[in-house]
């Protein structure tokens, strides 16, 4: 019978060669493992798609579905992070193959989310669109004549007969702030209870001064927004040349160029298909509202400075070292921006 003592004299008789040899076949295959653990999460990932898919809007499994969500989203970026460690003693030909299957993950997490939280596709309202009721009709049901959706962006695969008719509805219908240039806006539907949705904004300055469950950002262009408190997640996408600063649960920011972020966050925040972007932690406000402001924070569990602003993942980069697609914001330009938000934050709020 062979015993634990016995292997490991074995192990110190060999030759140093030899054990330099078995020590790297032992990576290779962690590096093979890592491989076959990326194949088995996309795999798990697309299932849980397809179970999203045919769940119902009921609230209960609304919740179980964002929760499923998180869960996933966690495993992706532990897999990352993983990844990234890995690359630094893989080849390069190992190198390669995890960027493939971590692309592969990355791809397939987009669809989960897609599918669990469908953003709303953005249609113009006909100009020819006129409102006339029945007569005569116990329910006087309304009808709509010249109904043809303008400018409809909808994604491949959704043409057809219900696409046809449903093109005549109208989805930007939530609260938020859309298809706005050159203006300071207040919010002021943004509920504790709802998403909020900041789309389509040309040089604007934005201020969402209570809380709101998640905030959504799409196409903004040069704009300055300050959201006080997101309990959930702040999902930004599309967003150039501009500054946003937000205390959230989780920031995700996608196809972001030359934005600076200030922000307060209880995980560490994601990029992808991000240039040029840096972090600093969140702007407070020094006003009469200040208490009000900590006390709103306090109650969302977003009151203590933890310093994750600045541990970025960033999906398009698995090495070890830094990113070059983001980088810490320099302390001059910080305080450039605090001072130039709460002085528009100060001008927004005496109009209030």
């Amino acid at each position: 019978m062979t015993t634990d003592v016995d292997a490991r004299a074995r192990i110190r008789a060999m030759p140093n060669e030899t054990r330099s040899t078995r020590a790297e076949e032992t990576e290779e295959e962690s590096v093979d493992a890592l491989c076959a653990r990326l194949d088995a999460t996309t795999a798990a990932v697309a299932r849980e798609t397809r179970e999203m898919m045919t769940t119902t809007g009921e609230t209960n499994e609304r919740r179980a579905r964002d929760e499923k969500l998180r869960e996933t989203h966690a495993r992706v970026v532990t897999l990352n992070r993983e990844c990234a460690a890995a690359s630094a003693r893989a080849s390069a030909y190992e190198s390669r193959v995890m960027g493939e299957k971590t692309r592969a993950l990355r791809a397939a997490f987009e669809r989960c989310a897609d599918v669990a939280r469908p953003r709303e596709k953005f249609r113009f309202k006909s100009r020819g669109t006129t409102r006339r009721r029945r007569s005569g009709g116990e329910g006087k049901e309304e009808e709509e004549e010249g109904m043809g959706a303008v400018g409809e962006t909808a994604t491949s695969g959704e043409t057809g007969a219900g696409e046809t008719a449903a093109a005549a509805v109208v989805d930007d219908d939530g609260p938020g702030i859309r298809d706005r240039s050159n203006e300071t806006i207040v919010a002021t539907d943004a509920t504790e209870e709802d998403d909020y949705a900041l789309e389509r904004l040309t040089d604007c300055d934005v201020f969402v001064f209570g809380a709101c469950r998640a905030l959504r950002a799409y196409d903004l262009k040069r704009c300055r927004v300050y959201a006080l408190a997101v309990s959930r997640s702040a999902h930004v996408e599309n967003i150039v040349d501009s500054v946003f600063c937000v205390a959230a649960r989780q920031l995700r920011a996608h196809c972001a160029r030359r934005t600076r972020f200030h922000a307060r966050v209880a995980s560490r925040p994601v990029v992808e298909d991000s240039r040029d972007v840096a972090f600093a932690p969140r702007v407070a406000l020094e006003d009469a509202h200040a208490s009000a402001d900590d006390e709103l924070l306090r109650k969302h569990g977003l009151d203590v400075e933890n310093g994750l602003w600045r541990e970025v993942d960033d999906f398009l980069w698995l090495r070890a070292s830094q990113s070059p697609h983001w980088r810490e914001l320099e302390e001059d330009a910080r305080d450039a921006d605090a001072r130039d938000v709460r002085a528009r934050a100060a001008r927004a709020r005496e109009g209030l």
